[in-house]
């Protein structure tokens, strides 16, 4: 679990997130607020903390990603490229990728996230992400972004997911009923404001979690959900 930040550790935060994005800010501040949860943010000044950053951060890992896409796979229709960018940019995978890089060390969040047992931290581990990136566009140039966004999401690029279903719940569905079992979803949190909220999904088979999701709408984390219990199905096989 993250720790709320103290001022003695901004600085070791700060140069541990540079090590990890692989970049030396020439405004450090930008650094800092993209690292900035809303909860450590006392006056809620929007600047403060990573949203605006995070609505930028969107739509370049978006691009980025699109562009890589198109050029990787020149045989694929635009249905077929939208599935492999959607599941690269899913907020589930922006999630882990960033847990797995550290980020959650170097998160600076306030005194009302203690105690949530990490409740809500993979939407915010998704928001920062995306503001890192935005940070990083704005600091050191389009091509800075680009080389951060394709070292660490590159890998999970694959034309096999192109073939995925349009719908990841009624593939659950269909593949569960020949065992008469019916998968159920529940909405276990959400984070940030009204018009930015973020909602954390589970599906549960037979009372156990077969996979979690998180997105802008309660359809969509439900969808990312039954998308990684197909992916735990598969491989099973």
């Amino acid at each position: 679990m993250t720790e709320p930040c103290r001022k003695t550790d901004m600085e070791s935060r700060l140069d541990r997130a540079e090590e990890i994005c692989g970049h030396h800010f020439s405004d450090r501040e930008l650094l800092r607020r993209a690292l900035t949860h809303p909860s450590a943010s006392e006056d809620r000044d929007p600047s403060a903390y990573y949203e605006r950053l995070e609505f930028l951060g969107d739509s370049v890992v978006g691009m980025i990603i699109a562009e890589e896409v198109y050029r990787r796979f020149p045989d694929l229709d635009e249905g077929g490229m939208t599935r492999v960018r959607v599941s690269v940019v899913a907020g589930s995978v922006l999630a882990q990728v960033a847990s797995d890089l550290g980020l959650a060390e170097v998160l600076i969040l306030g005194h009302s996230e203690l105690g949530t047992a990490g409740r809500g931290l993979t939407s915010a581990l998704e928001n920062m992400f995306e503001a890192l990136t935005a940070a990083l566009y704005l600091d050191g140039g389009l091509e800075t972004a680009r080389s951060w966004v394709l070292r660490t999401l590159g890998p999970r690029i694959s034309a096999q997911a192109a073939e995925a279903p349009e719908n990841p719940k009624s593939l659950l569905q269909e593949l569960l009923q020949a065992d008469g079992v019916t998968p159920v979803y529940r909405i276990v949190g959400h984070t940030g404001p009204p018009h930015n909220r973020s909602f954390d999904a589970v599906v549960e088979v037979s009372g156990e979690v077969w996979g979690s999701g998180s997105g802008r709408s309660k359809k969509e984390a439900e969808a990312e959900a039954a998308a990684a219990a197909l992916a735990r199905v598969r491989g099973a096989d």
